[in-house]
Formats: C-alpha cells, structure tokens, sequence
C-alpha cells in the first residue's frame, strides 16, 4: 500500500502534549531491586513491573504517519525468568518500505554493594532477521541479567502502515503489575477495536483531545494485577485466549466522501488473484509445463497425477518451517530446493494448473497463529495456504510441506476452524478438515516366568498423524539413536528390532521390538503381580485443574488400541484378574473399551482408547477429566497369578 496523501488538510504546527510513560527511563525504585517475589503470584519467574504503550496516527502536510511507543520494565525473580532478557520487534514491510524502529535501547540493572548498576546493551544485542514474507523482525538481548535483575527497553516505530494498527496484550505468560495503552486516532480515521480474553481491564475512557496539533479521539486503557496467562493442555494459539484489545481500519471519512480500507473478503479475494506473489505465480511460470509433462507422461488417472507431483515436490523442495501464504519466484525457490508454505504450496499449485487440474488456494490460520475471525477481512489473519483441487464433485485439500504425510492429509496445526478459498469461480469458506486421524495399535505377545521376567515380542502399528511423528523422529534421529531412545528409561533388553513400511507414507508404518523385560511384574513368594500394560499405559492424567478456562481442542480426533497376550509360567494359574469395563462419553464423543480374558495358561487383553471429536467446551471439561481418570485407574489393575497348589 502507498502512503495516503491528504492535500486537502490543513495541519497546525506540531503542538506536543505528548502522553508519558507513567515511570522514568533508568529511574529504578529500590523496592523494585530488593523484591524478592512477587506478592500476588509467588510461583512468578518474572514480573511484568510496568508495560506502557501508545500508537498514534498523525497526518504531516497531508502524509499520513503511524507512530508507536513502547516503555516495559520486568523483574526477573527466578532462573525460568532469564528468557525475558531477550526480545523481539516485528516491522511490516511491502514493497520497498518497511516499518522502521527508532530509539531502540535496553538495560539491565542489577545491586552491587547496595547500589543499582546499570549495563547497557550495546550494538552487538540487536540484529535483523526475516519473519516471513510482509514480516521482519529486529530482535535484542539484553546483557547481565540474572536472578534479581530489572530489566528495562524501549523503542519507537515510524511506520506508513498507519492501517495496520498495532494490537495490545494485555496479558503475559508471566503477572502484570500496571498495563496501560493509548490509541489515538485523527477523527477522519474510522478503526473498529475488540477486546477479547478472560480478563477484564481496570480502566477505560475515550476523550477527544489535541495531541500533537491533532484533534485525536483518544482511547485509554489500564489493566492492574493482570495474572499470568497459564497455558493448558490441548489447546489453540494462547493469542486466542489473552486479555488484548484489537484494531481494524474500516474507513476513512474524506469532506468529499467515505473511502473503504478494510474493505470485503471478495476485494481481497480479488486483489489476492491479481497479485504477483500469488495469482500471477499460478497462472505464469510457463516454464513449469515442460517439466509436468515430463512427470505425468502414461498418467491419466487425475489422483495419481497429484500423487506423482506432490512426491517431487516432497523430494525435491524443502520446507524452512516459514509459515507465509505468498511466494517468490517460483524459478527461484527450485533453484533453492527451499521454501515457505507459500513458496511450496503456490509452486505444488502451478504444477497441478500445469497437469490441467482445476486449482484454487485456500487461507488459513495455523493452530499457533489464531482464530480467524470472519467479521474483519484483513489478510494478516492468515499465515499459511493450501491447495483445493475439484474432482468428480468432491474437494480435496492438499499440502506438499510435510514428507511424512500422505499427498491429500493436512498437518494437524492445519486443523483449525475455516478457510478462505481464493478463487475466481468459487470463492468463499470451506471447513478445514481432513480424512487424516492419529491412530497407534500395540500388540504384545509374552511369556512370564516364575521369576516375573518377561520375554517376547512388541509390534507398534501407526497411522495417519502418529506415522508421520514417528517418521520424523526416526529419520531425523537415525535408527540406532531412535531405538536407544527408545529403550531409555524401561527395563528391557532388546535382542532384535525391525522397521517396515517407513518410506511409503501411504502405508502404516511398522515397528517391532523382540525383548526381555524385567519390570511390570512383582513377586511375592508364589504371586506374581502382572501389570498387563507392558508398554502404552496412561499414567498422568493431562487434566489437572479443577476448572478449565478454554476449551479443549485436541485438533483431530485419535485412537490408541492396546493389545496383549501373556502365557503363564508352567504350574501357575490367574488367582485375579480385572474386570471387564466400558466408558463412553455423552454423544459417543469418548469411548474406552478393556476386555480381558483367560483361556488356558494364557492372558489376553484388548484396551481402546478413542477421543472421535476435536473440541469439548468448558462445560464438558468436568466430564472429560473424569473420564480420563478412570481410564488411568483401570489401567493401573492388575493380574494375580500365583502357584498351583
């Protein structure tokens, strides 16, 4: 986007009744050196002391100008807090311009013989590096920090952005003693703001005043003791969750007339099309058809041709875990063998165009990046796309970034509400789902002696999203770390292992272990206590608090089934065993099954664990604790097996 040019305003000199930072720069109250813990949260690794904040939009002989200040101050109480010594800027930039930081500078401050010493950070703390495609990010450390620290930065952004308002968190993973922001907008300038979180502010108030030789409408906000945002198992991105405050440009209010910048879906559907890091990338790079044709020769069955380029793309285009939706050059990225989602996805793209397949992009926001939230149509709610190819009246959704992945299963960070089709025919929102589950089957066959050794034979069967985890792992490690890990941590000896099916990612992959095993088993005299879950028991349950204040969201659903076969040693017989149970949650969105049985000498056991849907409200969480808690119970019975008399 250009700068806006407003000839028509006519601007007064800059008169400065300029906001403050409620503290001084450098002035460190003692009682902030000598805290100890702090008071409100005695777990706290760190304290957020101070956060001050304002962004104002300013208009200078008709050039409209985003400004942006930021002053933080963080005690540092325990070891874990250390990590917020250093910090990060993102700067937006599009085309030849690009946000730019100013005044950037940090310092530590620390009590030596009663007196605060400050360290400054020099040059050498702060470089440069790329976020993603419209993203860089200019990060800093901050030098002797430890234990008892104060930490203190601040900076300014000049930006021509001025619609790409800066948001405000209000909220950490860490306690906030004082947040306060200002947000301050000339009244031509239309932003619509939400707030979202569970954690209301203290304080807010809207005034219009002269700021800057601007009549601005000014909006303040103030959170005290804001607590520290605790992440919780199976959950989204917790920038879903924060207290924040949220801001979109709608329009702009001219004498002449009303101009839309937000705009519509449909516009940047549209603008998306046209553009040359996207529509223009699919349509153009001609040279691609030679080289799909070459691919596809004696191919005529449509699904084998994105099978046949998604394995090239696989094989030969490396993924460098940037998350974007835009590409560069697709010459380039094969020149590199390297590239973003977008660099991927958009070149998977042009080669299926290129096969004659009918293509469209759809956009999406990771499980990390967020929800999208459909009532404000601004393109940095996305951070990632896919290709929609049509076949026989049936969508498939594509991704060519993950070699461990079947060519038509979404990554599971994928799975996370709707996307938005770019298309020129077919524009719109489609849910993002995907015939891809986890799903793990353990067989075990073994036979216990009377002194409770176990000797036999494990089989690990995997699908969909636990195949791939077990790919990655396996081929990043190497076999031999892979079956050292393993072991770590178990009584076993293993004589023999032996993979199958890895390189085929269409396939379950296969994993079996022969081994001794000298736990799961106690011996009293003649009883023999067995733990039938030689491997694969649930131990913990995730679900520790006794409320939940976010959903779970488990992202796709799963399956563990546990089998089991153990022969009893020569002259012994079961004197207990287990009884059979069957758990299910409302709606069958849970089920657990234990059957075990005897027959002759030999013990058999089926466990299936299966959780058929990704997401359970809090309401649900009271349900879905206990249910995990009596499986763990089950799980944890036991086998009696003593001597023949």
């Amino acid at each position: 986007m250009k700068k806006l040019i407003l000839p028509f305003l006519f601007v007064l000199p800059l008169l400065v009744y300029a906001q403050k930072s409620p503290v001084k720069y450098g002035d460190i109250p003692m009682e902030e050196m000598t805290m100890k813990v702090y008071d409100r949260d005695s777990s706290a690794a760190a304290v957020v002391l101070m956060d001050y904040g304002q962004s104002y939009v300013s208009v200078n002989t008709g050039t409209v100008v985003l400004n942006v200040e930021r002053h933080t101050r963080i005690k540092v109480l325990k070891k874990e807090g250390l990590e917020w010594a250093n910090g990060s800027v993102l700067t937006y930039h599009e085309g030849s311009s690009e946000e730019k930081v100013m005044g950037l500078k940090a310092s530590a401050y620390n009590l030596e013989g009663g007196k605060i010493v400050e360290t400054k950070m020099s040059k050498e703390g702060m470089f440069k590096d790329k976020y993603n495609s419209n993203y860089n990010q200019q990060k800093f450390t901050i030098p002797n920090v430890k234990e008892g620290t104060v930490i203190e930065y601040t900076y300014k952004i000049y930006s021509e952005f001025f619609w790409n308002f800066p948001n405000w968190t209000f909220q950490r993973k860490i306690p906030t003693r004082r947040s306060e922001y200002w947000a301050m907008f000339p009244s031509i300038f239309k932003y619509q703001q939400y707030m979202q979180g569970y954690v209301p502010v203290t304080s807010y108030d809207v005034n219009d005043k002269l700021y800057y030789g601007e009549n601005v409408a000014a909006h303040h906000w103030i959170s005290n003791n804001v607590p520290a945002f605790k992440d919780e198992p199976f959950m989204t991105s917790e920038d879903d969750y924060v207290s924040k405050i949220n801001f979109a440009l709608a329009i702009i209010e001219y004498s002449s007339g009303t101009k839309d910048i937000m705009g519509t879906w449909k516009k940047l559907n549209d603008d998306l099309l046209e553009s040359e890091s996207f529509g223009r990338v699919i349509k153009g790079s001609g040279f691609l058809k030679e080289q799909v044709d070459g691919l596809i020769t004696g191919v005529t069955d449509p699904l084998q041709k994105i099978s046949v380029i998604s394995t090239y793309i696989k094989q030969n285009i490396e993924w460098n875990e940037v998350e974007d939706f835009r590409a560069d050059p697709l010459k380039k990225i094969i020149e590199r063998k390297k590239g973003s989602t977008g660099d991927v996805n958009l070149l998977f793209a042009s080669m299926l165009q290129k096969a004659g397949l009918d293509v469209d992009m759809v956009l999406l926001s990771t499980r990390d990046h967020g929800f999208i939230r459909q009532a404000y149509p601004m393109q940095r709610q996305f951070n990632y796309v896919v290709c929609l190819v049509r076949l026989d009246g049936k969508t498939i959704l594509l991704d060519a970034t993950e070699k461990y992945l079947p060519y038509d299963v979404l990554p599971s960070k994928c799975l996370n509400g709707q996307g938005l089709v770019i298309s020129a025919t077919n524009h719109g929102w489609i849910d993002i789902t995907t015939k891809g589950k986890a799903k793990t089957i353990v067989s075990t066959d073994v036979v216990l002696d009377a002194s409770g050794e176990l000797k036999g034979k494990v089989i690990y069967i995997r699908d969909g999203y636990d195949a791939q985890s077990m790919r990655e792992t396996y081929y990043k490690k190497g076999e031999e770390t892979y079956v050292k890990d393993f072991q770590a941590g178990k009584q076993w000896t293993i004589a023999k292992t032996e993979f199958q099916d890895l390189k085929e990612v269409g396939k379950q992959s296969r994993e079996t272990h022969e081994m001794s095993v000298a736990e799961h088993t106690s011996v009293a005299g003649d009883i023999i206590y067995v733990n039938p879950f030689i491997t694969s028991q649930m131990e913990q349950n995730p679900f520790k608090s006794e409320k939940r204040e976010y959903p779970v969201d488990f992202g796709n659903p799963f399956e563990k089934t546990y089998m089991c076969k153990i022969t009893l040693p020569e002259g012994y017989q079961v004197d207990e065993i287990p009884q059979n149970k069957l758990l299910a949650l409302p709606g069958n969105a849970g089920r657990y099954v234990y059957n075990i049985s005897q027959m002759g000498n030999m013990i058999s056991l089926t466990s299936t664990f299966q959780i058929s849907k990704s997401l359970f409200s809090q309401d649900e969480y009271t349900l879905l604790k206990e249910f995990y808690s009596q499986v763990i119970a089950k799980q944890s019975e036991q086998v009696v097996v003593k001597k023949k008399p």
